[in-house]
């Protein structure tokens, strides 16, 4: 249950932990999670401030710990940006205790070492793969560390220009606070070419419209209840759907359904659902094309059944692409596949809202997909630019002292979602064994969930038509992304 009364941390306490910190950056772990932007470019911020976090440091004095080698003492006034597609480049005015003691522990390292670090926008998200490209390979880096889309890294990891993080002194992966799904993503042998601070953040689920469910005669929690009793299945949401497909005055047109949502999010989630997935990776760490199995073949049948049954919502004409996201803002539909950062498009919804995870199918449990940017450096740095960048972030990137709970990541959560159940169950749920899938398609370059998704969702093509016209230039390019 979510924590009360959370106490608050005195600066001085969060200055002079600072000022102890060991050669490269500290034992002191997590404290910086990155925002992320879905494809679509809107802003998920993902992180772990917001809410209460009001609570004492830990007034217990700070053990000696070794000095800081000579070449990190002054790092000459140094400026470090960290490019993104969303930052703007100043800082905002705290909303908490804890982001006060947040800046005021980075303020105090960039003093203390004579460095800055300026976290801001190079461009828009379709421009920033070729922004780090061609800077990249032009010698000219338009940045030092760069916030990357998953789907951005794996052309240029192919092409070598990514800086081998592993080879840099300041940077101990073992250390908890780096995000190991991103870390084992990014990791070729002994060399390692992304990271991430932090939990990987939450995604896909399923958001319900309240109001909706008390109109069709249902308890407005009832998919928390179910969820709670493990009785969240693909039978009982079709149930579910059959209610929420409302024809109110009978004049043969409905007028609220029970489902929009954005095609890839629906079959990305019903795939891992039902134990399936598109791209997967052995045991010697290759990559194989995973949607010939009979559990991935059912996945897709299931979601274009709900299409078929008429409990999704048709595209209005000359719509957008992204048209399912007004629908369940203006309750025209009760519930909507989507990720969890959806949640600052539903912020001025008159209506309440809820968010459980996706059901499950007949051959797997409730599941999401991890899907994190990704921090890396480019390849033309120096070694001695590169050394001090990473001292810098790996002391940007420590927590904030006082704020190394385990469940510290909740708190940002509670002021985002309509109500606590939500974080307090949904999401810890996500973090349990099992529950959360890497997302291995972005690292095969050339592919798409959209190679599948589109045409079955417009019920273009059956499942296994498009799974066999895919089959062989997947083959293909899985080949190539395992060559490399």
């Amino acid at each position: 249950m979510r924590k009360n009364g959370k106490k608050l941390t005195a600066i001085m306490m969060t200055l002079a932990m600072a000022s102890t910190m060991t050669a490269c950056g500290g034992d002191a772990d997590t404290g910086n999670e990155t925002p992320t932007t879905a494809a679509n470019g809107s802003e998920s911020t993902g992180g772990s401030t917001g809410g209460n976090t009001d609570k004492p440091a830990d007034p217990t004095p700070t053990e000696a710990v070794e000095e800081v080698p000579e070449k990190y003492r002054d790092l000459g006034g140094m400026e470090i940006i960290i490019a993104d597609w969303w930052s703007s480049g100043e800082e905002e005015e705290p909303k908490n205790a804890q982001e006060e003691a947040t800046q005021a522990y980075r303020k105090e390292i960039q003093q203390k070492y004579n460095f800055k670090i300026v976290q801001k926008s190079i461009g828009g998200w379709g421009d920033h793969q070729e922004t780090f490209t061609l800077s990249t390979m032009a010698n000219t880096p338009a940045a030092q560390i760069f916030v990357m889309d998953q789907q951005f890294v794996a052309k240029p990891l192919a092409n070598n220009l990514f800086y081998d993080l592993a080879t840099l002194e300041c940077f101990d992966f073992t250390e908890e606070k780096w995000n190991d799904n991103v870390v084992n993503l990014m990791t070729q042998g002994e060399h390692v070419y992304g990271m991430a601070t932090g939990k990987s953040e939450p995604r896909g689920g399923i958001f319900w419209n309240k109001r909706l469910f008390e109109e069709a005669g249902l308890d407005p929690d009832l998919p928390y209840d179910l969820q709670a009793n493990g009785e969240w299945t693909w039978q009982k949401f079709e149930e579910l759907c059959e209610k929420l497909t409302v024809d109110k005055d009978n004049d043969g047109t409905i007028d609220t359904y029970a489902l929009a949502s954005f095609s890839v999010d629906m079959f990305k989630l019903a795939a891992a659902s039902n134990n399936a997935t598109f791209i997967g990776i052995d045991e010697n760490g290759k990559y194989y094309n995973a949607t010939n199995t009979p559990e991935f073949l059912e996945a897709m049948q299931w979601g274009v059944g709900l299409v078929e049954k008429g409990y999704e919502m048709p595209a209005p004409a000359d719509s957008e692409w992204d048209w399912f996201i007004s629908a369940f803002h203006d309750a025209k539909v009760a519930m909507t596949f989507a990720e969890q950062h959806k949640v600052s498009n539903w912020a001025d919804m008159e209506d309440d809202w809820g968010f459980v995870m996706a059901p499950a199918g007949p051959k797997g449990q409730s599941k999401t997909v991890f899907a994190d940017n990704i921090v890396v450096m480019p390849a033309c740095l120096d070694e001695e630019t590169a050394n001090k960048v990473a001292f810098a972030y790996n002391l940007y990137t420590n927590p904030t002292p006082g704020y190394e709970e385990e469940d510290d990541w909740m708190t940002g959560y509670y002021t985002r979602f309509r109500d606590e159940r939500a974080v307090d169950e949904t999401l810890v749920m996500m973090y349990e064994e099992g529950r959360g899938e890497a997302w291995y398609l972005p690292l095969v370059y050339g592919t798409s969930y959209g190679d599948i998704c589109y045409n079955i969702y417009a019920l273009a093509n059956t499942p296994a038509e498009k799974i066999e016209e895919v089959a062989g230039t997947w083959a293909s390019l899985i080949e190539d992304a395992n060559n490399k």
